[in-house]
């Protein structure tokens, strides 16, 4: 299952000219990264996990869905939820969802994080647990809370 929550999107564009250009002279700018909180990021983790499994078809991954939506708004970005349908190995369709948070989708120049925040249906590592769901916390939720935070 490979969904993701897309914290920035998008590349540069090509020029199409096929020939290389000469880099431009940029003028340097102090830019000032905000100190990361691994306080805040374990409580995005914990928020998460709080859902329960978030395996498609579920109301727990709607839930955070909707959630990881809300939160991307409320931190700024534009958001765009990108809706799909996949065939898992037994047969099953599974409703996916891509959650795409752009920041200054404006800019030519940009980078492209991303994370998935759903969970698998079984564990396939816990040998006495292994046809329940796993909680994700540090398969999914981790990244999506580095992320957030």
């Amino acid at each position: 299952m490979g969904l993701a929550v897309l914290a920035f999107a998008a590349c540069g564009t090509d020029s199409g000219s096929g020939t290389p250009q000469a880099p431009q002279n940029r003028s340097a700018e102090n830019i000032v990264a905000p100190e990361f909180n691994e306080d805040s990021a374990y409580a995005y983790v914990a928020q998460q996990v709080a859902f329960g499994p978030r395996v498609p078809n579920t109301e727990t991954h709607e839930a955070c869905a909707a959630w990881l939506a809300r939160e991307l708004a409320r931190h700024g970005a534009q958001v765009t939820v990108q809706e799909g349908r996949a065939r898992a190995f037994d047969g099953t369709i599974l409703n996916m969802k891509n959650i795409v948070g752009s920041f200054h989708p404006e800019s030519r120049d940009r980078v492209l994080l991303f994370a998935h925040w759903d969970t698998r249906p079984f564990a396939d590592k816990d040998s006495l647990r292994q046809r329940e769901p796993i909680d994700g916390a540090n398969d999914g939720a981790s990244g999506v809370g580095v992320l957030l935070e």
